[in-house]
């Protein structure tokens, strides 16, 4: 056995298990009769994989990874390995030339850290950047300007040059974080599709997967009933849920990123009756998908602005906006809210958010605020909390209720504006909506406690 294995042999679904970015390899190569052999064989020699937060990396057999993704397996056998940065692109290396020659161009990568007296992440996030297309770094003039961690990002999206050129268009800005999670959010969604999609196509699924109609509303054989999307849960989740329901058929709509479900016309008056009240909860779980996307990509886009712009506005500005976040925030809905002690932020009370506002890992959030409330530039640390509290109250239903927390955001997006932020149109039209829907519910209280007066 390889010192870079383990005795411990785990079952990991192929939908979290993703190549490794620092993969000396870059071409596997055709897979296709790989595939062939995994589905007449199976695997015979499990994966070596590291954990990388929820997910998987692969440090041994990314070519048994493409062709069991190829052959439509859902779970293989994998050794889980613990390793450190440069342990995983040693024991990479390693695997490679037991197996069959790297190229001269990635042996060469692999080394040339030591040569250089570099650190292996230095060499590595540089050999990324130097990979971008040429057709890529003429998208803007500017385009050597842009920081290392940004162009690693571009660089990640190597042979999708559209989205390479969405990137480069948006560092260097406060929306380069925004574009970024939703082109990676877009990717879990397709991640997920794909998923769903090999799991109905097993032989013992039970579920009938059928092509989409070419007339989906209107077809004379089936009826829409509903959909599933990526919040409903993981792929085998979104499967137990299919069956529960039980349609007389499914179909994987890519271009949304949804499964389809679908009855046939043909059924009775009551099964049509609860078709119509399954096709109508749908629509309501579409309308909050999309609500939830919506809250996400806002939140997204306020707090880029804030990291990009606060140590940018003048100290007097800082200190009315602290005034008026306070302000805002003194009737707190939560019964503890701002008198718990700043260390509960290690899990709750808006630490991911003040994360994400300051640039700050978690682990140190609490010793840098600690340290910056004492010290001049205090106001745009006590902006940043403040923000972050707001941020983290917050919730996709808030935008259309009446709550506490909703009659705030005009309130909020007032301050932002007159700091400098400028509101996108979508964000525009749900505020709008909001204001509407506080108005008419204000309007509605008084009226009864009019009549309850009379």
């Amino acid at each position: 056995m390889s010192s870079y294995q383990s005795n411990e042999i785990k079952l990991i679904n192929t939908s979290l298990i993703d190549p490794h970015p620092d993969n000396p390899r870059k071409n596997i190569g055709d897979v296709t009769d790989l595939a062939a052999s995994i589905k007449t064989n199976g695997l015979l020699t499990p994966l070596s994989v590291v954990p990388n937060g929820e997910r998987y990396r692969v440090i041994a057999g990314h070519r048994r990874l493409a062709a069991c993704k190829y052959a439509g397996i859902v779970a293989v056998p994998c050794f889980v390995l613990q390793l450190g940065p440069l342990q995983q692109l040693e024991a990479m290396v390693t695997e490679n030339c037991q197996r069959e020659q790297l190229t001269v161009l990635e042996e060469a990568d692999a080394n040339v850290a030591h040569r250089l007296g570099r650190s292996g992440d230095y060499v590595r996030d540089r050999v990324k950047a130097a990979s971008i297309k040429t057709e890529v770094r003429a998208s803007r003039d500017d385009f050597g300007q842009i920081s290392i961690g940004q162009l690693v990002a571009i660089a990640r999206y190597d042979g999708q040059p559209d989205r390479q050129k969405e990137l480069a268009q948006a560092a260097g800005t406060s929306n380069f974080d925004y574009t970024l999670r939703r082109i990676e959010r877009d990717d879990r969604d397709r991640q997920w599709v794909e998923s769903v999609a090999a799991l109905l196509g097993e032989p013992d699924s039970g579920i009938n997967l059928i092509p989409d109609p070419e007339k989906p509303y209107s077809d004379p054989e089936w009826r829409y009933i509903g959909c599933m999307f990526p919040s409903t849960g993981t792929p085998e989740e979104a499967i137990e849920k299919i069956r529960e329901l039980n349609p007389a058929a499914v179909s994987i709509h890519t271009v949304s990123q949804q499964v389809y479900l679908w009855t046939r016309r043909d059924k009775t008056a009551d099964a049509e009756k609860e078709a119509r009240r399954a096709a109508e909860q749908a629509e309501r779980d579409a309308r909050r998908h999309a609500l939830e996307e919506y809250a996400a990509a806002s939140a997204d886009k306020r707090m880029a602005w804030l990291h990009g712009h606060l140590h940018g506005v003048k100290r007097d500005k800082l200190v009315e906006t602290t005034a008026r976040l306070g302000l805002l925030q003194i009737i707190d809905p939560d019964p503890q809210g701002y008198t718990q002690a700043l260390s509960t932020w290690n899990d709750k009370c808006g630490v991911e958010q003040f994360t994400t506002i300051s640039g700050i890992e978690p682990e140190r959030a609490l010793a840098e605020l600690r340290y910056h409330l004492d010290e001049p530039d205090w106001a745009v640390w006590a902006v940043q909390i403040l923000a972050a509290r707001i941020e983290w109250f917050i919730d996709p239903e808030d935008w259309t209720s009446t709550s506490d927390i909703s009659r705030r955001i005009p309130g909020y997006y007032q301050i932002l504006q007159d700091l400098g932020y400028t509101p996108a149109d979508d964000e525009t039209s749900h505020l709008d909506q909001l204001i509407a829907a506080i108005t008419e519910a204000d309007s509605d209280e008084n009226e009864e406690d009019e009549e309850n007066n009379q």
